[in-house]
């Protein structure tokens, strides 16, 4: 399996776009969301459709000194996506270099290495302070990130429940360097 971390240009931005409805309704088993009156996972109830809903994610290729739109291609085909978003583009009150803002694999790749090596890319791509959130109650995702950081770090991170600047969350702390270990 070919696992590749591309970063996404205006050209293939739509296939970040195509799968984002997926992810939202993967992650409102967490954060409560519900679809507006329109059926948009929106608390805006004027995004009367997709479309208009899904420029909203411009600014993901509009900046790319601080955000950084990663597709993840298995053998060639869409898999996910992993949004890694730089300081300049962080709220206040996180003390990262770099965050995972949003990750999402299909459910057909989960379980396989697709997603740990889609992560580590991203990891390997950036280097300083980094931090990786998730919901307490996103049982997979914590075991995930544990493993996938702890794996990545040689166990050099922190974990812990915070109250985040966006809201509760499981968070993740750790620095690479050159010289860490690459899986």
């Amino acid at each position: 399996m070919n696992v590749e971390l591309k970063l996404s240009t205006d050209n293939d931005a739509h296939i970040i776009r195509n799968l984002w409805p997926l992810y939202q309704h993967d992650v409102s088993a967490f954060d409560g969301t519900i679809p507006n009156r329109h059926g948009i996972f929106s608390d805006d109830e004027t995004m009367a459709s997709l479309a208009q809903y899904l420029n909203s994610l411009g600014p993901w290729w509009r900046d790319p000194e601080s955000l950084f739109p990663y597709l993840i291609l298995v053998d060639g085909y869409p898999a996910g996506f992993n949004l890694i978003a730089a300081q300049p583009r962080l709220p206040q009150g996180i003390r990262a270099d770099f965050v995972v803002h949003e990750f999402f694999i299909l459910h057909a790749y989960r379980g396989s290495s697709a997603a740990e090596r889609a992560a580590t890319q991203g990891f390997d791509r950036h280097r300083g302070k980094w931090e990786v959130v998730t919901y307490p109650k996103h049982l997979r995702a914590i075991a995930f990130w544990s493993r996938v950081i702890s794996h990545y770090t040689l166990k050099k991170f922190s974990e812990s429940e915070i109250d985040h600047p966006w809201g509760r969350r499981i968070s993740f702390r750790f620095v690479n360097t050159k010289g860490i270990h690459k899986l």
